[in-house]
């Protein structure tokens, strides 16, 4: 008699759960537009969880950190947790960040003198085509380096993804930016002089294979060391110019434990 075979197994639902991890290495430590690593090397990671909650949201929360300038602070660390929306080609990020700055000794700051502060952030993102995609964001808050004063940050991005492939599989991007800083009148750091609005951009190229990102970028600001010292000014004599054009060079390791199953 023949024998029917039996049903297969019904494939397990994809876990809600997963799990980002990732480094980097930059010739340049770069905050909006101003180097955060006095113009040199800098050593980057992070760790992040998210959860699924629907097809359109997930939660998320993280940590970030960096090596920076060592007359700013040891490290920074930035603790975040938010949640990620998608709506067809529409995806919002909404969230919260708490930057910290374990042992601060920027300007002779030290002891319980702290620079850690927290900022809000909404960053919007379309996908116009295949090829195209436009996003920006928002974010800021009342208490820039635990000052009191507000600053927020508003910029602009467009993304081109050609549809092309690079010998071995790679894919490549060009993308550019502009963003404009703005603080509380007035703002002074240590009683120095006012901390004025400014102006970035940047503009790059990305070449990606499988979980490695190579991005080349300059980034430049519309102010300078000469102008505008106590923004600019950096390094161990604070006579390094942080808010000049440079060329940085990116190397990212990214990976998710639900690709290495």
């Amino acid at each position: 008699m023949p024998v029917k075979a039996a049903p297969a197994a019904p494939a397990a639902a994809p876990s809600q759960w997963d799990v980002l991890f990732g480094t980097a290495f930059t010739t340049d430590y770069r905050l909006r537009g101003i180097s955060q690593s006095a113009l040199k090397p800098a050593v980057q990671g992070y760790f992040e969880v998210d959860f699924k909650a629907t097809d359109w949201v997930t939660l998320y929360a993280g940590i970030w950190g960096s090596s920076i300038n060592p007359d700013i602070a040891n490290a920074e660390f930035d603790n975040s947790a938010g949640a990620r929306f998608s709506w067809g080609n529409f995806g919002l990020d909404v969230g919260a960040v708490y930057y910290y700055y374990p042992n601060p000794e920027y300007l002779g700051l030290t002891g319980n003198s702290s620079i850690s502060y927290g900022e809000v952030y909404a960053k919007p993102s379309y996908k116009v085509a295949d090829w195209l995609t436009v996003s920006g964001q928002i974010i800021g808050g009342n208490n820039i380096g635990n000052t009191g004063q507000d600053a927020w940050y508003y910029s602009g991005m467009v993304t081109v993804t050609p549809p092309i492939t690079l010998p071995m599989g790679i894919t490549t991007s060009v993308s550019a930016e502009v963003g404009r800083q703005t603080y509380s009148s007035g703002y002074k750091v240590l009683g120095m002089a006012d901390i004025v609005d400014y102006t970035q951009w940047n503009a790059g190229i990305d070449f990606v294979y499988k979980v490695i990102t190579l991005d080349l970028r300059y980034y430049d600001t519309n102010i300078d060391i000469t102008n505008n010292p106590t923004q600019c000014a950096t390094g161990p004599t604070f006579t390094t110019d942080a808010c000049k054009g440079g060329f940085v060079a990116m190397l990212k390791f990214d990976a998710a434990l639900s690709g290495l199953k």
